[in-house]
């Protein structure tokens, strides 16, 4: 049978015209292996039954190398690896198939040869294919059945880059199954091929960013090879192409070109040739600071509705955000679930906004806004200082209205943003939602947070005013019917007025600024009654709850700046005003390490955003001569401040009172000026005593306790409760 098929074999005819690398066979200890024939006609045939043992390949392994007629011109090939084994003599059993017959002892007959077989190999590419014989013989000493032997090499078949072979191989005649795989070539990427393939060996780019040009240089151009330059830009619409330069190894291009998308494609010039491309430019600060400045966003009203477009040169990961602007110059408050991603080019629409001039766009990218468009710079008409209202239903129907402030809706009790507590107007509000007094410009339909409202309190602003002058008017009415009945009182009151206001007043050309935690609104009226009485002695005072309005248009630190710097240069005091809440803020601050988890803090809160420059101050050893510090004996203990903070004078509210207003008047302050304060250290002791009477009357849960009890830690502050750096904490409010 063998002799049979090797006859065959031989009979085969060569094919003529291919060109193939010389070819070379190894294979292990053991064995013996020739290489027949390097192109014939082969196919595999049928299976036939092995009459005694016989060598087979039963496992084929290919990897990528390099056939190299010199040292840098090289060409890729494949070369292929078969493991041998043993099969010894079949037969076939009725209902088992083939299987091992009982002719084993073959491989131990005195009189055999070795065993002997003729492996065929057949490789498959696009546009050509070829077929080599080998030969490859076992001593049969070293036969074990069914085990492998040893293992065989071809070197090689040729190949091209990226390019994809097909393997079989099987013995002929065949008796086993046919072994069969494909391998891929690798491209220019593999490092065996940059520098021995001269397709591969392309320049290098090196990049010169100028202040008005970039230059591109070719660096170790192989010699005698041109190559062409091309510059584009990489967009989502698909590629942008600049310009395609050839000939020289310097190029140019103007720097407003320069963006991150901006890709430089080399190649040499011969057929079908390897490119290499390179996006220099996408994380490059200056390249994106470019974009966004040639960026332009676009806001338009189509049949009253909001759309926009964004135009770019590059495609950019960026969101839409529409966004609610009070003031010019203040903050935008981000309107929630309306974030679209941005997509180019599209015309973007918000299908539940009707067009307001206090409505707005932004784009948001890498963290950051990067472009705003207000459709009031579009002179668009319109009251623009509205209040954007929500109206929801409860499961029962019932109206349901909050403010929409920060980006979330805030229940009207508690918004002061427009320096009126707009709780107390809830039911006008909800009666001209009802009658269709303010302007709806968010659509309840496909919207999941409710119908948006834009009422002007231009009115309400007005009518806040006129009440508060009659309550104003009708409370001095009382007081001096109070002092009418007690005629010594009304003497004493007087001659207080007339020391006040005949000599300009005991503090006037004074100024100082308080700084309290506004823990709860019981603990509020104590310090505005205690700002009010200062007031009545002309002292300009700055206190939070009186600037709500400008607090939440520039934010808490840039309006605690702002007044420091006024109260400092004009030689007035910052009085620190101490409660619970602030005690507690202030140690959280000093007892803070480098690595912990920042403090929790209000970013609406001026005390917490002053903690950035107060405890600098105190730290530096500073603070005397600029701060003072008090507290309400009846709601905490001096012994409960923070040690860091009694470098300076603590003074007790009210039984202090005289001492306090002393340090406020300062040095210059005369005899009869100092009598004076005494006198009305009296009255205002009085007021402030009341003031926290109503505060300890308070539920449990106004927080405002008859005796505070001391906090942990109190007393105890190191003077440098610093970080483990010696630094502060950063600042937790916007600088």
């Amino acid at each position: 049978m063998q002799a049979v098929g090797l006859g065959l074999f031989l009979l085969l005819m060569p094919r003529v015209g291919l060109r193939a690398p010389p070819d070379s066979v190894s294979c292990s200890q053991g064995l013996s292996c020739w290489l027949l024939e390097a192109d014939v006609l082969c196919s595999p045939g049928a299976v036939g039954l092995a009459s005694g043992p016989v060598l087979v390949p039963t496992q084929m392994r290919m990897e990528s190398v390099l056939h190299c007629a010199a040292a840098s011109d090289c060409s890729p090939c494949v070369k292929v690896e078969l493991q041998l084994a043993v099969l010894g003599p079949q037969e076939e059993v009725a209902g088992e198939g083939v299987r091992d017959g009982a002719g084993m002892d073959a491989l131990r007959h005195r009189d055999s040869g070795p065993l002997r077989s003729w492996v065929l190999l057949s490789v498959q590419t696009y546009p050509s294919s070829r077929c080599v014989a080998l030969e490859v013989q076992l001593p049969r000493t070293l036969a074990r059945p069914n085990h492998t032997v040893g293992s065989l090499w071809f070197h090689c078949f040729e190949a091209v880059l990226r390019g994809e072979l097909h393997v079989t191989s099987y013995t002929s005649p065949r008796y086993r199954e046919v072994l069969s795989q494909t391998h891929r070539v690798p491209d220019c990427s593999w490092p065996a091929a940059r520098a021995a393939i001269r397709l591969c060996q392309v320049p290098r780019l090196h990049l010169s960013v100028g202040p008005e040009h970039i230059v591109v240089q070719l660096q170790d151009v192989p010699a005698g090879q041109n190559f062409t330059m091309w510059f584009y830009w990489n967009q989502t619409s698909g590629l942008k192409g600049l310009r395609t330069e050839k000939g020289p190894q310097n190029y140019s291009l103007p720097s407003a070109q320069l963006l991150p998308c901006l890709c430089l494609q080399v190649w040499p010039d011969i057929p079908d040739p390897p490119r290499t491309s390179r996006c220099p430019f996408t994380q490059d600060p200056m390249a994106w600071t470019r974009l966004w400045a040639q960026a332009q966003l676009k806001l338009r009203r189509t049949a009253g509705r909001l759309s926009c477009s964004v135009l770019v040169p590059c495609a950019v990961p960026a969101e839409l955000v529409p966004c609610w602007r009070l003031k010019r110059a203040g903050p935008c408050h981000e309107l929630p679930h309306l974030r679209q991603a941005l997509t180019l080019p599209t015309l973007h629409e918000f299908g539940t906004l009707q067009p307001h001039p206090n409505l707005c766009v932004q784009v948001w990218s890498g963290g950051r806004v990067q472009l705003m468009q207000c459709l009031l710079e579009g002179a668009m008409q319109g009251q623009p200082a509205d209040l954007l209202l929500m109206e929801t239903r409860d499961p029962q129907g019932n109206m349901l209205l909050c403010a929409m402030e920060r980006g979330t809706c805030v229940p009207l009790a508690s918004s002061t943003c427009m320096g009126v507590a707009v709780g107390a107007l809830e039911q006008q509000l909800r009666r001209d939602v009802q009658a269709g007094q303010c302007l709806q410009v968010w659509d309840a339909e496909g919207s999941v947070v409710g119908t948006g409202w834009a009422c002007s309190l231009e009115k309400y602003l007005r009518a806040h005013w006129v009440l508060a002058w009659m309550g104003g008017l009708l409370s001095t009415f009382c007081i001096l019917l109070l002092l009418l009945l007690k005629k010594e009182n009304l003497k004493g009151w007087l001659k207080m007025l007339k020391e006040d206001y005949s000599s300009g007043g005991v503090l006037r050309g004074r100024r100082a600024l308080i700084l309290y935690s506004p823990d709860h609104a019981g603990f509020e009226r104590l310090v505005s009654t205690l700002a009010c009485a200062l007031t009545r002695l002309q002292l300009a005072v700055s206190v939070e709850m009186w600037s709500r309005a400008e607090l939440c248009a520039i934010g808490p630190m840039q309006w605690f700046h702002a007044q420091r710097l006024r109260v400092l240069q004009e030689g007035g005091t910052v009085v620190l005003l101490f409660s619970r809440g602030a005690v507690a803020r202030c140690m959280e601050w000093l007892l803070w390490k480098q690595g912990e988890r920042l403090p929790r803090d209000d970013p609406y809160s001026a005390f917490s955003a002053s903690l950035n420059c107060v405890l600098p101050d105190f730290l530096a050893g500073k603070a005397g001569g600029q701060y003072l510090v008090a507290c309400f004996e009846d709601l905490l203990r001096p012994a409960d401040i923070p040690e860091l903070f009694r470098t300076v004078p603590i003074f007790t509210l009210p039984s202090q009172l005289p001492t306090f207003l002393l340090a406020l008047a300062g040095t210059a302050a005369g005899r009869e000026q100092k009598s004076s304060l005494k006198k009305h250290s009296l009255w205002i002791g009085v007021s402030l005593q009341r003031a926290i009477r109503e505060c300890q009357l308070q539920k449990p849960d106004g927080h405002c306790p008859a005796q505070a009890s001391a906090l942990p830690g109190s007393g105890q502050a190191p003077m440098g409760a610093k970080s483990e750096a010696g630094e502060l904490p950063p600042a937790m409010g916007s600088t």
